[in-house]
């Protein structure tokens, strides 16, 4: 019943994994998360989350939190801060600026020629992801394109294959808005298209 909030509070920064008990309403709300945070901000954006999702002003005292360091291999989740990607002038070239964990990454990586920015700017964040993050499956571009009466959203459709030659397929899907910078705006998509998979790619 309550699996939209559960996903939700699972995207906050610090959280690893969460259960909300109940049946009509909230009773409790558990989570274990690392230390990377204050127990009271997390509680802060849980109280928001509610209020959003279940118009339900949650009392705090709801709210229980175990703190672990950093997880088991199982339990963490890779954090990835995209910083910047920029294209080189007259180049189908990206600059890619992220951080992994703790691992700041540069890289420089060519396109093709005739290919649209967004779609290098995509596949330069699939490669690099793949590059540094252990998991087990392929990701491949299915679509992008932007929306919107002035194209002001842009949308990444991801297929993330797992398996074998008959194996498990899943569509993600991430949106941005562009905000006059095409290529990070791509970038956020991506990641948001693949956030809540992190754990489970691992």
């Amino acid at each position: 019943m309550f699996d939209k909030i559960e996903k939700e509070i699972e995207e906050l920064d610090g959280v690893i994994s969460c259960k909300v008990t109940g049946k009509d309403e909230i009773d409790e709300i558990h989570i274990v998360a690392s230390k990377s945070r204050k127990p009271k901000r997390i509680v802060r954006d849980i109280e928001t989350i509610t209020l959003v999702n279940v118009d339900e002003k949650i009392d705090h005292k709801k709210i229980s939190i175990a703190q672990i360091n950093n997880g088991s291999p199982d339990q963490a989740k890779n954090r990835v801060e995209l910083i910047s990607i920029y294209k080189e002038n007259n180049s189908p070239t990206c600059h890619f600026k992220l951080k992994i964990n703790d691992n700041l990454i540069e890289e420089d990586i060519q396109g093709e020629t005739e290919a649209e920015l967004k779609f290098i700017a995509a596949e330069g964040i699939l490669r690099i992801l793949e590059r540094y993050i252990n998991f087990k499956g392929k990701l491949r571009i299915e679509n992008i394109f932007t929306t919107g009466l002035n194209d002001e959203l842009i949308i990444v459709q991801i297929i993330l294959h797992q398996g074998g030659k008959f194996g498990n397929q899943q569509r993600l899907v991430g949106a941005s808005y562009v905000d006059h910078n095409l290529p990070l705006a791509t970038g956020k998509a991506c990641l948001k298209a693949l956030n809540r998979q992190f754990s489970n790619l691992i």
